[in-house]
């Protein structure tokens, strides 16, 4: 099964799983996320997003979308 694309127009919370994330708006927003190794420990992390989309590489659960403030 391919993991699901994450698509946002505004700030979101909550727990989706994603390899790809397409931002469309015009802003830049905060990707939380956490990656769970085949361990079992988990990694979180945060990347900034411009328009457009953006790809994470390894499969990821998104925690969290909010608006950046200035570029990225």
């Amino acid at each position: 099964m391919e993991t699901p694309s994450l698509v946002t127009a505004g700030a979101w919370a909550g727990s989706a799983p994603a390899l790809t994330y397409y931002n469309y708006t015009s802003r830049n927003f905060d990707v939380e996320y956490a990656y769970t190794w085949p361990d079992g420990s988990t990694k979180s992390a945060k990347t900034c997003a411009g328009p457009g989309g953006n790809i994470f590489y390894l499969p990821v659960t998104v925690t969290k979308v909010s608006p950046h403030e200035g570029a990225c």
